[in-house]
């Protein structure tokens, strides 16, 4: 017993005489090289990265009175340990509901009339932290009615598309319009020549008021349409977003994602991004001028028919590091997805509507296929930052699947 005794006193005196640096971590069971982040992170089902520094919410579209944040982290070969969110600068924190797989969500009911300080800090299970203070946000809720307006644009653009009037149509398209008006005009155009008896429903389900004047759309939508061609009927379902901006008393739309309900016959160059939602396992696409129902909302170059497989899109393109000029990058996909049958198709642009260009320079390494690490080319450093986004292609055939959300990366 005396010998135990012994031992734990000499144990405790080595600890005592740690480097300040190191008594801190003494209790960490190896220390962590992985830089820790979100894969994605959704803010009633809003991409927070897009919101901007500034967002406020609107009652009336609050569940329960409640707003929802969900995302989920990595850390890269360690495990996420805890997930916490704080309303007050960090001054107190509240543990979200965490998943093995990372995922996490959490509920809170902010008060009209307040203004929260939102941030999200992220461990994992060696003690390592995610850059808490690139989440932070000012929040606020609001009485206003901010969605009448986007009810209106969107009642104003779903009249038209039915009655097949393009020009009205357009006029509730913003001249900046992020996927390029004239193709979208062009787009809806050609949907009128292929769609007949077409019956559109919808569903806000949030709207936020981001930076830079953006409000923030997330909506469910019901569809019915006959083909002109083959007289098939096909209905679908699904989850997508728009962005608006004001125009003073009016809301014009200036980007449109995936899976789109306008302007599908150009699809590639109207939606920018891909909303990750599970209720979108078949929408409607169009192929070659003919109609069709596919897991992936459009691919390019296909001359496939609608009865083949399709190709999963990746999603939640992310940046897990970077470190000029070394770029690593991360996804998701299927788990069937893997490089023996397919290989990334990377585009870099420097705006985030395009045009892309494919990233061709070499690949450093790769922890995974869903992993790897990029040259980021010092010359377009001068156009300020750079957007990425990514598709699949499978080998055998060449087809490509449907690109991926649109992520910004900051000049160093």
């Amino acid at each position: 017993m005396m010998r135990k005794i012994l031992a734990l006193l000499f144990v405790l005196a080595g600890l005592a005489v740690l480097p300040a640096d190191s008594e801190a971590k003494w209790w960490i069971f190896g220390q962590s090289e992985d830089e820790v982040a979100t894969r994605y992170l959704y803010l009633n089902d809003i991409s927070y990265d897009e919101l901007g520094d500034q967002v406020t919410l609107y009652r009336e579209l609050l569940p329960n009175g409640k707003a929802t944040l969900k995302g989920r982290g990595q850390a890269g070969r360690n495990k996420i340990g805890a997930v916490q969110i704080s309303l007050d600068n960090g001054a107190t924190w509240q543990k979200a509901n965490l998943a093995a797989d990372g995922s996490f969500i959490h509920d809170f009911a902010p008060r009209i009339g307040e203004t929260y300080q939102l941030s999200v800090k992220i461990l994992d299970t060696a003690g390592k932290s995610n850059d808490v203070e690139a989440t932070r946000k000012e929040l606020t809720v609001a009485e206003g009615d901010i969605t009448s307006l986007i009810r209106a644009a969107l009642d104003a653009m779903i009249g038209a598309y039915q009655d097949e009037d393009p020009r009205a149509f357009m006029r509730n398209v913003d001249e900046n319009f992020a996927g390029d008006a004239t193709i979208l005009d062009r787009g809806v155009r050609k949907d009128f020549t292929l769609f007949d008896n077409l019956r559109l429903t919808y569903q806000l389900n949030n709207v936020a008021a981001g930076s830079g004047g953006k409000i923030f759309t997330s909506l469910s939508f019901a569809r019915q349409v006959t083909s002109a061609r083959s007289g098939d009927t096909f209905e679908d379902r699904g989850v997508t977003e728009f962005i608006f901006k004001l125009h003073g008393d009016r809301a014009l739309v200036t980007a449109m994602k995936h899976p789109l309900i306008f302007g599908l016959s150009e699809a590639e160059d109207v939606g920018t991004g891909v909303v990750n939602s599970g209720e979108n396992t078949r929408t409607l696409r169009v192929s070659n001028n003919e109609i069709g129902l596919s897991d992936s909302p459009y691919v390019d170059g296909f001359d496939d028919d609608f009865g083949s497989s399709t190709i999963p899109p990746p999603t939640n393109l992310a940046v897990q590091s970077f470190s000029y000029p070394e770029l690593t990058l991360t996804f998701d996909v299927p788990g069937s997805v893997n490089a023996t049958t397919y290989k990334r198709v990377l585009q870099w642009s420097t705006s985030p509507g395009g045009p892309w260009a494919d990233d061709n320079e070499p690949i450093f390494s790769q922890v995974s296929f869903t992993e790897f690490t990029v040259h980021c080319r010092g010359e377009i450093w001068d156009a300020g930052n750079i957007y990425y986004r990514l598709a699949l292609e499978r080998i055998s055939d060449g087809d490509l699947s449907a690109w991926s959300n649109v992520i910004s990366v900051i000049s160093p």
